[in-house]
């Protein structure tokens, strides 16, 4: 894989606590294979725009924010988010191979919707995994997404045996009232995470209205309008479906629901 001399950034966030453990920076790479419904960064889907960095300068800027972090790897770190960073690989890659050799704590915030080449170029530098599930169902994925879900799930397996038991992977669902949190696709999510090795926990992610007014910006409507916010009680009920699992269920910022 060769180095990208630049990648595209949207934002970058330097205390976050929503993303990983501890107090993070977070930095929200450009691009993504997928085109949720329900996306509260929308503008982060669109290639090639944001600010562009180096690795070296956006390693730079981040190592600004170190003195927040903490001095363990558990206290804070660097989440690598978007859009989806497996977008520009070769950028991700050149970046977190510099933090690494840093010593910095380093999550990798993904759907999986990329090549195992790439998975398996990244994955000595990431202490972290929080992946996206969005659907287990595959035309429900496809309605949610405008893709299938195969690929995501093989990859979620492929990761699954290169950490080897090691708990470095947080599955994310997201909750949307009628759509994620039936019966049938709670089972099928339950049965697919019960047979995975290397979970940390599953994060329950309540589906919110936090993008619209970008929506409405870029593309003059918002596809989930009629679609009601996910409240505590619809959380709860998801996490009474899932209590067998074996697994600690949280919500975002949360150890344990």
């Amino acid at each position: 894989m060769k180095p990208s001399k630049y990648g595209f950034i949207h934002s970058i966030e330097t205390l976050g606590t929503l993303d990983g453990p501890g107090l993070r920076t977070v930095v929200f790479f450009q691009g993504c294979p997928l085109r949720c419904k329900f996306c509260h960064n929308v503008d982060c889907v669109m290639p090639r725009c944001g600010s562009q960095y180096t690795p070296d300068q956006l390693c730079e800027r981040v190592l600004k924010n170190r003195e927040y972090w903490g001095a363990s790897g558990k206290d804070g770190g660097v989440t690598v988010s978007g859009g989806d960073p497996t977008y520009q690989p070769e950028f991700l890659l050149a970046f977190i191979r510099r933090l690494h050799k840093q010593n910095v704590h380093i999550v990798v915030d993904t759907s999986l919707m990329t090549s195992t080449k790439v998975i398996e170029s990244i994955f000595p530098f990431v202490d972290l995994w929080m992946v996206s599930v969005k659907h287990m169902e595959e035309k429900k994925h496809q309605y949610l997404t405008g893709f299938s879900n195969k690929r995501i799930l093989t990859n979620i397996r492929f990761l699954d045996t290169l950490l080897d038991g090691k708990p470095k992977s947080r599955i994310r669902y997201v909750v949307v009232p009628g759509i994620t949190d039936t019966v049938s696709a709670l089972r099928k999510f339950a049965d697919f995470v019960s047979k995975l090795s290397s979970i940390e926990s599953i994060e329950l992610l309540p589906y919110e209205r936090f993008g619209v007014h970008k929506w409405i910006e870029l593309y003059g409507v918002y596809p989930f309008q009629q679609v009601p916010i996910a409240t505590k009680n619809h959380i709860n009920a998801v996490a009474r479906e899932l209590a067998h699992i074996p697994y600690a269920l949280r919500t975002a910022g949360t150890v344990n629901i």
